[in-house]
């Protein structure tokens, strides 16, 4: 029969009727009746709109003041305000010259850098706020006598004087102009915007436009000073390098006249003149002699190679010729080197055989073959070779005797003008360097002059300074909306507050308690429960959701009894193994072996105990072990010549009939080889470990008997080879058996089931921390617990989890498939929402009037 919904609180609450709660408090006494109290639901803890607009229009009064209160200090702030006007005015940064006529181009202040444009325009930003360039302002446009500027100045200061100005008063000028200046850079752009604010919008366009013009003027001082300094020292250095250019000269002219020198330009290969002067005589003796080393060179080079091909292997001669690999076209060379390459392989090839084959092995006989073709080839070859060799020594022997005679002609011509030559070159280089020295800096002198006079601006003005229309402070609308929308939340968390706390508070009392908590209720944290009393790693409970996340259920640790195995806590197996089987008709082999990757082979064994290899042939392995058998193969090997020194080796991959198997609570069940896995821990351990909600009774199944044998595993994991670890037989069957839960849901920071362990009893208390504890908005109070009875009945049990955490009540123990219900608080939900939804607002409309007030002022 369904019950009736009890009525609600303001809150949303559920108010139970006396019936209800005294079977909450006595359940045992109702169990006869067959009507039990049902937990809470979840949309009973939550509060409604309906309930929350009831409770506003009962605090209308209270909210009413406070937002008309807020109102009316903002119109009081916007009328007693002075009005500001702001002009502003944007600049861009040249990357690139202005004009194309420029004197400087050499000294590189442009460029095209994104990085080095945001450097200069933040240089350029920093001289604009400077304190020189603000005075300089003030005293042109005599702002000090403007009074929407220098406000109560000449009250402060009223012997004022401008050509002679008191330290105090410039100080309190430029500190009210900088104040009122503002410069900044537009992101992403190569923009600069320079804003003035004061009383009177004319001043501040006139403002900017003076600072402007003053920047340009104060540029254009420094360039013409730092000019003329530089000027001066140029045309000192000038004069003496004039003279002495002019006595270099001299000196030269005389020189050649007394020696009869005729020189002329060196002309290059592509036919052009170089600046390098020399004797046409020394010059043709120069190029001979090189040409004579050379052609010595490559006749002894040529002899040495004759000589040593027909003395010697002519294939010495071509490894070390460097040469050859120029001479790869070659019809004679190409042929030599294949086959030189070629028996170099096989020889290779061979070497590596020999050791480990016979003297039978296919390939080793088809090597030994083409060994002898190729050294026929080369004997060949080799005579070619060395009449090759003789050709080029005697065509490179005749040039070089017609070099000679060349040489000895020529070298009387250029002995007598060797001496007049080098001492006039020295004497050219000299005059030629004063030359170029004066010629340079007689540029730079002029250049200098120039440059000088042409404007060069770093930037460019993109809009001009205004007259501001409209005051851009006070701002009664942005003021109006952002103190209605915080006073509009403060108001409604003034009135559930009053409401939760005094709730027959009448409206005076009501407007005092809210201005003395007002600045408690800003901090906006919820209380937190109590820990007092409750021992330490009972339970955890978190102090805020805001100051740390919320757990993930999946990385928390499984918890099981002790004892038990899993996959990192599994006895290790036991070291003395049962002998493996022996191999037998049907078992699937893998052989190699270690010199020839080509034998590896899988093969099974035949119904006879044979099987069938390369280069080895049939081979009985039946009845051996894995280390017999590889035995056995490299002995019929060596039998017949294929290898010398065989390493064989043989796995057993299957044997037929040798599995056994594992069911039931295991990581991976599944068929495993009897070999490798003979005893239970062995199994269990292969299959990986048992899942968290396994038992300590394993059930052995064995092919022959159907009665299920029970297993005791060991909780300590000591009695490896006791009655725990039992040896299994072929074919035998393992079934791992399942533990109890116990269940915590509700307002738990982890809810779910946990593992019971039947010899390790867990209380109520011990529950809720594998849940990680409580929630904060948990209603303690009012936990409950069901039990199922024999029968398919339930008892419901409340408890008081607060009492049990403090240790004010004694634990209560918990059995297996009990529900643990923790409950939800609708005041703590209700106060820390409202609480968060005040501090998350207030620092929003905060942070976003800041940024405003920084944009505008």
């Amino acid at each position: 029969m369904q019950r009736s919904r009890p009525p609600k609180n303001f809150l949303g609450g559920e108010v139970l009727g006396l019936a209800d709660a005294a079977a909450l408090e006595h359940p045992a006494e109702h169990l006869t009746t067959g009507v039990l109290p049902q937990p809470p639901s979840r949309h009973d803890v939550n509060l409604s709109l309906r309930a929350a607009w009831r409770v506003l229009v009962s605090r209308r009064g209270l909210v009413l003041s406070i937002v008309a209160g807020a109102l009316a200090a903002c119109l009081v702030y916007c009328a007693l305000a002075p009005a500001q006007y702001e002009s502003r005015a944007r600049l861009a940064l040249r990357t690139t010259p202005a004009t194309t006529l420029r004197m400087d181009a050499g000294e590189g202040s442009f460029s095209g850098s994104l990085a080095s444009g945001q450097t200069q325009l933040e240089t350029l930003a920093s001289v604009f706020r400077s304190d020189q360039l603000a005075w300089r302002v003030i005293l042109e446009e005599r702002l000090y006598r403007q009074p929407s500027f220098s406000g109560d100045f000449a009250r402060r200061f009223p012997g004022f004087h401008a050509e002679r100005p008191t330290p105090e008063a410039e100080a309190y000028l430029i500190r009210r102009f900088e104040d009122r200046l503002r410069v900044s850079t537009i992101p992403r752009t190569l923009l600069l915007e320079v804003g003035f604010r004061c009383g009177d919008g004319a001043i501040a366009a006139k403002t900017v436009q003076a600072l402007i013009r003053a920047y340009g003027v104060q540029e254009e001082e420094a360039r013409v000073q730092a000019t003329a300094q530089a000027a001066d020292w140029l045309r000192e250095q000038l004069r003496a390098l004039k003279t002495k250019s002019v006595q270099d000269d001299e000196r030269l002219t005389s020189f050649q006249r007394e020696h009869g020198l005729v020189i002329a330009p060196e002309v290059l290969s592509n036919g052009s003149t170089s600046d390098v002067q020399h004797v046409s005589a020394y010059t043709a003796l120069d190029e001979l002699a090189r040409e004579l080393a050379a052609a010595r060179a490559e006749r002894i080079l040529r002899e040495a190679e004759y000589r040593a091909a027909w003395q010697g292997d002519p294939e010495l001669v071509l490894a070390a010729d460097p040469r050859a690999g120029q001479d790869s076209g070659d019809a004679l060379i190409a042929v030599f080197r294949q086959i030189r390459e070629r028996r170099s392989h096989l020889q290779e090839e061979f070497s590596q055989l020999n050791p480990e084959r016979g003297p039978n092995y296919p390939r080793v006989v088809e090597i030994r073959e083409e060994l002898a073709e190729l050294e026929k080839q080369l004997q060949t070859e080799d005579g070619r070779l060395r009449e090759r060799y003789r050709r080029a020594w005697e065509l490179s022997a005749q040039r070089e005797q017609m070099l000679q005679q060349d040489l000895e002609k020529r070298t009387a011509e250029g002995l007598q003008a060797n001496a007049a030559a080098l001492q006039f070159e020295a004497m050219r280089r000299e005059a030629d360097a004063s030359r170029e020295l004066y010629l340079k800096a007689q540029g730079k002198a002029e250049e200098a002059g120039l440059a000088a006079g042409v404007p060069n601006p770093e930037f460019r003005v993109v809009d001009e300074p205004r007259i501001a229309a409209k005051p851009i402070a006070p701002n009664l609308l942005l003021y109006s909306a952002i103190t209605l929308f915080v006073a509009a939340w403060v108001a409604m968390g003034m009135a559930f507050a009053v409401e939760s706390r005094w709730p027959r508070a009448r409206s005076p009392l009501v407007l005092l308690l809210a201005v003395v908590l007002a600045p408690a209720t800003m901090r906006g944290q919820a209380p937190t429960p109590s820990t007092s009393g409750l021992p330490t790693g009972v339970a955890r409970i978190p102090q805020s959701s805001d100051t740390r996340p919320m757990p993930d259920p999946r990385d928390a640790p499984p918890e099981v009894a002790p004892g038990r195995l899993t996959t990192a806590g599994a006895p290790v197996a036991s070291l003395t193994g049962a002998v493996p089987a022996p191999i037998g008709p049907g078992d699937l082999l893998d052989v190699s072996e270690f010199h020839t990757p080509e034998f590896h082979s899988t093969v099974r064994v035949t119904a006879g105990g044979m099987i069938r290899l390369p280069l080895a042939g049939d081979v009985a392995v039946q009845g051996m072990d894995e280390s017999q058998a590889a035995q056995a193969i490299a002995a019929a090997l060596t039998e017949k010549g294929m290898l010398r020194h065989p390493q064989v080796h043989v796995l057993v991959i299957a044997s037929m009939g040798q599995d056994v198997s594992v069911l039931g609570e295991v990581m991976r069940a599944g068929v495993y080889p009897y070999g490798v896995h003979h005893q239970l821990l062995d199994l269990i351990a292969a299959a990986g470990g048992t899942t968290p909600v396994a038992g300590t009774l394993a059930y052995i199944f064995h092919r022959d008997d159907p009665i299920a044998h029970a297993v005791a595993l060991d909780r300590s994991g000591k009695d490896v080879e006791g009655a725990s670890n039992p040896e299994l037989r072929p074919g035998d069957t393992v079934q791992m058996s399942r533990s109890g839960l116990v269940y915590v849901v509700g307002d738990v920071m982890r809810p779910g089931g946990f593992v019971l362990d039947p010899g390790h009893p867990m209380t109520v208390l011990q529950a809720v921390s594998l849940a990680w504890g409580p929630s904060q908005n948990a209603a303690l109070k009012k936990t409950l617990l069901i039990r199922e009875q024999a029968g398919g009945s339930r008892t419901v049990m409340t408890l008081d989890l607060k009492r049990m955490l403090r240790g004010q009540d004694p634990d209560v123990p918990i059995g297996e498939r009990d529900i643990l219900f923790v409950p939800n608080s609708a005041v703590k939900n209700l106060w820390n929402r409202t609480m968060e939804s005040v501090v998350q607002s207030t620092a929003g409309v905060s942070i976003y009037a800041g940024l405003v007030y920084s944009q505008r002022f």
